[in-house]
């Protein structure tokens, strides 16, 4: 499992150094002891994300509900709440005499994490299918994703620890829906196609992404491009926000929020497309 804090980096901005330092550090106890409760060994802590192993796929859920539960009861920091991300993976493990842990199980549960969002804990079909029926009821089924150097599909799944009634209903698509909609997005020269059954796509500076943007004012993981009921949704990930501009629309700038690409356009970073060097071009029709 790998659990992280939520835009630590802007926290730091607005609350000041020794307030932030002390928020995280609370952060940090709680999930280290609500992994400690669930049998969990912290293998270590990268910044204000911990890593840590379990014996078992239902252990780590059961701690996960927990930190989510623990940080989303504690008091907002200069305005605004803390929030975590989590994501966990079950499977084999090659670990060292420092007792670091190696291997796909560990490369995947640090790729799903990146693709939870604030307050969200991901997962795989290989961890629900470990669980006990009472914990897997509290799971719904995602998407499939595509992993680099894997011939399958990975199957994802959110695990719930909020019940709400307003919370997105997944439902399958129609094959007709699925082949009526398509989204190209080109970028120096690279050409990517989308359609309704498509898995997400991922943006971003960091190697492991779909499309590897190297402009340093991207963020390792920038953005995800997923589709939604027949919709291509850009959901931004990033510190500094992710730019749009939509043909016959106003620009906006996206912070950690989400929009619905239509038309044609363009998706920059670091400043608008006016002044952008490069970009990404997309078209849904």
């Amino acid at each position: 499992m790998f659990a992280d804090i939520c835009d630590s980096t802007r926290l730091y901005e607005t609350a000041g150094d020794t307030i932030a330092l002390v928020a995280i550090r609370q952060c940090l106890a709680l999930m280290k002891a609500r992994s400690a409760d669930a049998q969990g060994r912290v293998v270590k802590t990268i910044g204000d994300e911990i890593m840590v192993l379990f014996p078992a796929a239902e252990n780590a859920m059961q701690a996960a509900l927990g930190m989510q539960e623990d940080v989303a009861g504690l008091p907002p920091v200069a305005g605004s709440p803390l929030a975590i991300h989590i994501g966990f993976h079950h499977g084999p493990i090659l670990s060292d005499e420092s007792g670091d842990v190696f291997g796909d199980t560990v490369n995947l549960a640090a790729r799903l994490v990146k693709l939870a969002s604030r307050g969200q804990i991901i997962t795989s079909k290989n961890a629900v299918e470990q669980l006990s029926a009472s914990l897997r009821q509290m799971t719904r089924h995602l998407y499939p994703i595509q992993v680099r150097g894997k011939n399958q599909m990975i199957e994802l799944y959110e695990a719930i620890w909020q019940q709400n009634s307003d919370m997105t209903v997944v439902a399958p698509l129609d094959l007709a829906l699925r082949r009526s909609v398509l989204l190209s997005l080109r970028y120096r020269g690279a050409h990517f196609e989308m359609d309704s059954a498509s898995a997400p796509l991922t943006i971003g500076r960091d190697t492991t992404m779909s499309i590897v943007v190297t402009d340093r004012q991207v963020s390792r993981f920038q953005a995800t491009v997923e589709p939604r009921g027949g919709r291509f949704v850009l959901i931004d990930r990033s510190s500094n926000g992710t730019h749009v501009r939509i043909d016959g629309e106003d620009a906006l700038i996206l912070r950690r929020d989400e929009l619905t690409l239509r038309g044609h356009g363009w998706i920059t970073f670091g400043q608008p497309n006016e002044y952008a060097q490069e970009g990404i071009e997309f078209f849904v029709g």
